[in-house]
């Protein structure tokens, strides 16, 4: 039994950047050497299995072979398989590396000598991503992987190879992406945003023409070359920001569209977006002119930002939604008086009703008298 260290720890490792997860694989053992020794398996049929203390993913080198579409359409063997066999499977040659080390409860490497079969060392030094072998074009989702490590590695330089690209184009025009689960779409965009340089992981899908297979409503909205990288440099900013203003602001090219919240709707139902995260994008595309222009706002549409948002519960939507408004535009908002305005609403009570209104009646008075309070608010504050 060998044991290595494997794909992203090596690949971190060799670029000096932190090592969060480690993988392992293991030549010469079978399940039931791993599960003797504590180990538990990961799914009946998957030949992964978790260390009882680390918990880091030990895997039986492997092969696979493609049996039918999408990325589960594989057949995978375990039977006197070499590691070298194992690495020719992976995706891209820099997470095709390996270090061995002492033993399953033991990762201290015994030489630290890399084991690169693929010349992964060779294109981390010239920045590249290429794929192993044309095996590459059997698996859809590595088109969303390549793009995510495109966008990790942006500030670094790396490229990807025009020999990958084609065989990326190929898996997109084959119809395979189809096969993809939303889930895993969403999945894999989630965490290219939560890069420095998420913003490259759409623009290679564009560039790449493989978007419209999967975000078509985005794609078409993207044509538009100015708004397109000015949605780039709005993620580019907003990078540290909570996922709700990220997504918001990648949609921002719907703003001022026809059918906006129709085509914002698509775009959340390709991705299965989560709902809140689907919520605030709605907020941030019907709410951009009224905080855009705060200044001339009228009570009514004032009125209805502040309940849509339920900033006179907690203003905390709101002032995300500020955050990410700034952000698209560059502009400062008047944070001070949107804090007045949610006083102002929250100073009108039942108190003030008169005590024979009955039914619909008292809200329609709590309204007339939040609006009066709201329309003194705004000649007090843009047209004294």
């Amino acid at each position: 039994m060998n044991v290595y260290l494997v794909g992203g720890a090596v690949r971190d490792g060799l670029l000096k950047k932190p090592i969060y997860d480690k993988d392992f694989v293991v030549v010469g053992a079978s399940a039931f050497d791993l599960l003797s020794q504590g180990f538990s398996q990961v799914g009946a049929d998957f030949p992964v299995f978790l260390h009882p203390n680390t918990h880091h993913e030990y895997a039986l080198a492997r092969t696979e072979r493609k049996s039918g579409q999408g990325y589960k359409g594989f057949a995978i063997s375990t039977d006197n398989v070499s590691l070298e066999d194992d690495l020719a499977r992976r995706d891209l040659t820099i997470n095709a590396m390996a270090i061995q080390v002492a033993g399953l409860f033991d990762d201290t490497p015994i030489t630290g000598e890399v084991i690169d079969p693929y010349g992964g060392q060779h294109d981390l030094d010239n920045k590249l991503l290429r794929h192993v072998s044309d095996a590459f074009a059997e698996d859809p989702l590595r088109v969303l992987r390549v793009a995510r490590f495109y966008a990790r590695l942006f500030e670094l330089g790396f490229k990807v190879h025009d020999d990958t690209k084609t065989l990326m184009k190929h898996i997109a025009t084959s119809g395979e992406l189809s096969c993809l689960s939303r889930e895993r779409i969403w999945a894999e965009s989630v965490k290219a945003l939560d890069y420095p340089q998420g913003f490259a992981y759409f623009e290679l899908l564009f560039e790449l023409d493989i978007l419209k297979q999967i975000l078509p409503s985005l794609n078409d909205a993207w044509q538009d070359h100015a708004l397109r990288q000015h949605t780039f440099l709005s993620l580019r900013q907003s990078y540290q920001h909570s996922l709700s203003v990220k997504f918001a602001l990648l949609t921002q090219a719907f703003i001022h569209k026809p059918n906006a919240q129709e085509r914002l709707s698509d775009t959340c139902q390709q991705l299965l977006t989560p709902k809140a995260i689907t919520q605030f994008a709605s907020l941030f595309i019907s709410h951009y002119d009224d905080l855009v222009h705060l200044d001339n706002i009228c009570a009514k549409n004032l009125l209805t930002l502040i309940e849509h948002t339920k900033a006179h519960k907690d203003a905390k939507t709101l002032f995300e939604l500020i955050k990410a408004v700034q952000i698209a535009t560059g502009k400062p908002i008047n944070t001070n008086f949107l804090q007045n305005a949610i006083k102002s609403y929250q100073s009108v009570g039942m108190d003030m009703i008169d005590k024979t209104l009955i039914g619909k009646h008292i809200g329609d008075e709590l309204t007339r008298l939040r609006l009066d309070n709201l329309s003194d608010l705004l000649s007090e504050t843009f047209h004294a």
